[in-house]
């Protein structure tokens, strides 16, 4: 009978994580074919037909932001902790969030971005999105201090900044 090493307890985080994120990445494909071939038409009660295009979306933001998140799992394998397990159990749900409202952001015109009004083009932009969360967080960051604390402000100052002392 063949003996296993024991694993220490970063091992065995990093273990879970990458089964969770493995199973995520792949059910992610797997509920994408279902609702593609038409085998997967209600969930929880609601039609998904009017909400197909925005659920590639999420899951194609999903796909994006978990397979960064295996990249990362695989780098760090030996120095993974409990601080991190939220971090990686996370991150496929909000980059599908934020790969739907991205593409909203980009229909409303608020963002702007050369690309073609095909369904690929936003799936690609959605996966980008997953893929590159961090940079996009920090450009809706200065894009809402833009907006909200730019001249309109009617004399409050930024979050970040405190008014000079007199």
């Amino acid at each position: 009978m063949a003996k296993f090493p024991r694993l220490s307890p970063q091992q065995w985080i990093s273990l879970l994580i990458t089964v969770y994120l493995v199973i995520c990445f792949i059910g992610c494909f797997w509920l994408g074919g279902m609702i593609r071939s038409g085998q997967l038409t209600h969930l929880l009660g609601i039609p998904l037909l009017s909400l197909k295009p925005y659920i590639y979306y999420a899951l194609a933001g999903a796909i994006g932001g978990t397979l960064y998140a295996l990249r990362l799992v695989h780098l760090y394998y030996d120095t993974l902790d409990m601080r991190w397990m939220w971090w990686y159990m996370l991150r496929p749900l909000q980059c599908a969030g934020a790969a739907v409202m991205t593409i909203v952001l980009f229909q409303s015109g608020i963002m702007l971005l050369q690309t073609g009004d095909s369904l690929y083009a936003k799936i690609s932009i959605s996966f980008l999105v997953g893929f590159g969360y961090g940079k996009l967080m920090d450009k809706i960051k200065s894009l809402t201090e833009t907006l909200f604390n730019g001249s309109s402000s009617k004399g409050q100052p930024p979050d970040d900044k405190r008014p000079p002392a007199p």
